[in-house]
């Protein structure tokens, strides 16, 4: 049976565009009516706060109408192709929304507008307006439509309601759309807001951290955590705060020094989490990752899982990130100064996986659909070879060996770790054949000679 992953990609406008007293909702698309249903909306055919769908399927009888409309991330193989596609997808997504916008008015919506996003890009809402080529070529957008004056939307109920959780004024900055709960930046923290089963990425956070707190993590590792300070629910929302911490995400060429800073993080992270019983092994991943698979892909997988066991065994385990990478790194002055995004993370984990997972995306810097074949084409040499010198400096910390058959088993283990993750986190992951035929079924190939049956 398929799992069910938390976050629909295609919801990311939610927060920024539904009113706070939303409750009762009218929605043509099932996977969105399934996500408002979890949010606690009460679903309705007549007499709702908000009407959602293509203008020609809506009554025109709310207060607000919202229309979405846009293509997913494309599976194109090449970067020109891939820039070729968001030109397309910009295109049709103007012409679909001038349609939007005169199918609203013809339902009465004298005010309409179009509110265009992207994955990862600012939302035009606070202080900060698009800039890069990027942000203004979205390739989604959502037409709005309304009877009467516009109302708080749930992102900005839940700014005003963290600002009186933790009692203190808090000013919106600037929002980006992600992949999961829509990220803010405040004066005064950073906020996430999450409407539906894509709240499972801040309780997970939440979770981690409580267990972190607990753990004899030294100071000045602690200093560099986004710790969440206050959680609550606005109306369909929950949301988390976290301490907003300085610097800014760091250019792709590291220098000596911060990698030596990144090094010395996941050396005392991993040591405050060391447990007797790994809580997390290779074969209980490759389970999870089975269950959004095809089926020959999902024997491959939980095999090659079961194959790396005692390859891994006598490893001990630590607290891991999760997701450690240039992205999720706040840097100044040319020094790490703050780490965020904890929802990934937790204790029992296998070394060196964090490390893998910088040194992979920022000296590759792979694309959505290229981190299955560069790890084949370049992390995996590496292993082989022994690795580098800040891996074995990691390793003669943490207490371990660096065989290189050693760090090959590891980087298969970070491989599943990260499938595992994408598939139950993303629903997007398990329906594009292209992302499963390079990050999946090639890597599958390529890992089974190294790890064969006993």
């Amino acid at each position: 049976m398929r799992g069910q992953a938390e976050t629909h990609v295609g919801h990311a406008w939610l927060p920024a565009v539904l009113p706070a007293r939303s409750r009762r909702l009218l929605v043509s698309d099932p996977a969105l009516a399934d996500a408002l249903l979890d949010a606690g909306a009460e679903l309705v055919d007549r007499g709702a706060d908000v009407e959602i769908g293509p203008s020609s399927e809506l009554l025109g009888e709310a207060p607000l109408a919202a229309s979405p409309m846009g293509d997913p991330d494309p599976d194109v193989r090449s970067r020109a192709g891939r820039v070729g596609s968001r030109l397309r997808s910009t295109v049709l997504v103007r012409i679909e929304a001038g349609r939007a916008q005169r199918g609203l008015r013809r339902l009465g919506y004298r005010q309409t507008e179009v509110f265009a996003w992207d994955l990862g890009h600012p939302l035009a809402v606070g202080d900060r307006r698009r800039a890069a080529l990027a942000e203004r070529l979205p390739r989604r957008a959502v037409v709005v439509g309304r009877h009467g004056k516009r109302e708080p939307t749930l992102l900005e109920a839940a700014v005003e309601d963290a600002a009186g959780a933790v009692q203190r004024p808090l000013r919106l900055e600037w929002a980006s759309a992600r992949a999961g709960p829509t990220t803010a930046a405040l004066d005064g923290g950073l906020l996430r807001v999450a409407v539906g089963p894509s709240r499972g990425q801040l309780e997970r956070q939440a979770a981690a951290q409580a267990t972190l707190r607990e753990t004899r993590l030294p100071t000045p590792a602690v200093e560099l955590i986004a710790w969440v300070e206050a959680t609550g629910r606005t109306g369909l929302a929950e949301w988390s705060l976290e301490r907003r911490l300085p610097g800014e995400a760091p250019r792709p060429a590291f220098s000596d020094q911060l990698f030596a800073d990144c090094v010395d993080f996941l050396v005392l992270l991993y040591g405050a989490g060391a447990t007797a019983e790994p809580a997390r092994t290779a074969g209980v991943t490759a389970e999870t990752a089975a269950g959004f698979l095809p089926q020959a892909e999902a024997r491959a997988i939980v095999s090659l899982g079961s194959r790396l066991e005692p390859a891994l065994a006598d490893l001990p385990r630590g607290f891991g990130h999760g997701d450690f990478f240039r992205g999720n790194l706040l840097v100044e002055n040319g020094r790490l100064v703050g780490v965020v995004d904890w929802d990934a993370s937790g204790p029992g984990r296998l070394p060196l996986l964090d490390l893998l997972h910088l040194r992979h995306t920022n000296e590759q810097r792979p694309a959505d659909l290229d981190w299955g074949p560069t790890l084949v084409e370049h992390l995996l040499p590496w292993a082989r070879a022994g690795g580098d010198e800040p891996t074995r400096e990691y390793c003669r910390r943490a207490g371990i060996e660096p065989l290189p058959e050693r760090l090959e088993a590891l980087v298969a283990a970070y491989w599943l770790d990260r499938v595992a993750y994408q598939l139950s986190t993303y629903a997007d992951r398990a329906v594009r054949r292209l992302w499963l035929e390079r990050n999946v079924a090639h890597v599958l190939e390529a890992l089974a000679p190294r790890f064969p049956p006993s």
